[in-house]
């Protein structure tokens, strides 16, 4: 055989081979992108649900306090109800009764309206509640939140975002988060026009919403500027879409309007002179209850740091710069629960210049239901960890190192992720979150465990 042959042989013989290596890449690499556990249950946002914990929130009602004797502080006594006797002034505002019932605070609704109808142009009332902004400072702080009476708020659930803006501004992963953050589901809506930067203006940001539904998204932080920051951008805001500005005492806290540009009608509470709130107007008691709720909790138990009053609904771990939470898991399940804990944690730290430490905690409703669902948690971290993409990504060795120890009625899982494995997730949820949307309960098909 010639020379030219045997090239010529070599050649076919070399490409048969690399086809048939390069198709067997392809197959293997499509059956590891399509592979998927066979899980008995599927993820749902479901519509209907609201804003809220797990169990009832009873622990967040207070007995009604004793009625003050002697005389009145004359900073006090400027207005006042003409039927209750109660003072109508907060933190040097003007503020109008509170006439809006608990049954119109509880409506599942978006349409209700403030008891002070806005206007395009302000009114005398209007400019004395504007007038807290510019130059003089509060002479008064802010009233700590009450809720008084045997207030019970059911069982609700949520997703609530926690980012310590602090810490994030700080990280070589700003951006990142920072784009991530844009991804939730037109939450700028509610700022947009108010002045708020959220990455340059917040210390401390929540954002939270039982479906990802942009009408139920709730909105709460605490601002590094001075005490009278949070009034200029509510009296920008208004006055970026015609509006006045009106203030009103309810739960003990000073609310207004919040003119956002989304579609829901909205109120701001000043929880103290640097935490505010934004959330509908029947959603401002389940946020007081909640804050509440988590002052109440085992902050340690929690792995949280511990705070009383606002700084309760802004709690995170040490060190941590962002913490997701969910409430109520089963809400967001069509299928068997039996593995899916009724309340879970992701925190995320920095621990290095190029690495970060993932930490989860999921509550399960007992011992025995934690170290099973340990084990299957488990066997669902190999199945992936096998997988092509999850070893090309580099996330197949994580997988396999991953320990899940279960601690009474709780799981605790612990891992490190470095910057690219951490740009790669925020991505992905941030692309997740773009095309996110409710979805409509359905049965799913049986699949075996």
């Amino acid at each position: 055989m010639r020379t030219g042959q045997h090239l010529e042989a070599f050649s076919t013989t070399f490409g048969l081979v690399a086809s048939v290596a390069v198709h067997l890449t392809a197959f293997a690499y499509i059956a590891s992108v399509t592979a998927d556990f066979d899980f008995d249950f599927e993820l749902t946002l479901p519509a209907e649900v609201e804003f809220g914990l797990t169990g009832e929130m009873a622990m967040a009602a207070a007995p009604s306090p004793p009625r003050a004797t002697g005389a009145p502080d004359p900073r006090w006594t400027r207005a006042t109800d003409e039927e209750t006797g109660e003072d109508l002034l907060d933190a040097g505002v003007p503020l109008d009764a509170d006439t809006h019932t608990d049954a119109v605070a509880d409506a599942d609704t978006d349409s209700g309206t403030d008891t002070v109808a806005d206007t395009g142009t302000s009114t005398d009332a209007d400019t004395v509640a504007d007038a807290d902004a510019d130059s003089v400072p509060d002479p008064a702080p802010v009233a700590p939140p009450t809720l008084y009476g045997p207030s019970r708020i059911p069982p609700g659930a949520q997703l609530a975002l926690r980012v310590d803006m602090k810490r994030v501004r700080e990280s070589p992963l700003g951006p990142d988060v920072t784009s991530f953050l844009r991804g939730v589901p037109d939450w700028q809506l509610l700022l947009e026009g108010s002045g708020i930067d959220p990455v340059e203006d917040l210390d401390r940001l929540l954002v939270a919403t039982p479906n990802l539904q942009r009408s139920k998204l709730v909105l709460a932080g605490r601002h590094r500027r001075d005490e009278s920051f949070a009034k200029r951008s509510v009296k920008m805001l208004a006055r970026s879409r015609g509006k006045g500005v009106r203030w009103q005492r309810r739960y003990g806290v000073s609310t207004a309007p919040w003119h956002n540009l989304d579609r829901t009608p909205r109120t701001i509470a000043l929880l103290s002179a640097h935490h505010f709130s934004i959330t509908r107007r029947q959603d401002l008691e389940r946020v007081l209850a909640m804050m509440k709720a988590r002052e109440l909790r085992d902050a340690e138990d929690e792995g949280l740091v511990a705070a009383r009053g606002p700084a309760a609904l802004l709690s995170m771990g040490p060190d941590e710069a962002i913490s997701l939470e969910v409430e109520g898991v089963h809400r967001f399940i069509i299928g068997s629960v039996k593995h899916v804990p009724l309340r879970m944690r992701v925190a995320v730290r920095e621990t290095g210049a190029d690495e970060a430490t993932v930490s989860v905690l999921a509550t399960y409703a007992s011992a025995t239901v934690a170290r099973e669902a340990s084990v299957y948690w488990k066997k669902v971290a190999q199945f992936y960890s096998e997988q092509l993409i999850m070893t090309l990504s580099g996330f197949g060795k994580t997988l396999r190192r991953m320990e899940l120890t279960p601690e009474q009625d709780r799981v605790q899982v612990s891992f490190t992720l470095n910057a690219d494995q951490i740009r790669f997730i925020l991505s992905y949820a941030e692309g997740r979150l773009r095309g996110a949307g409710p979805s409509t309960r359905t049965a799913p098909a049986k699949k075996g465990p």
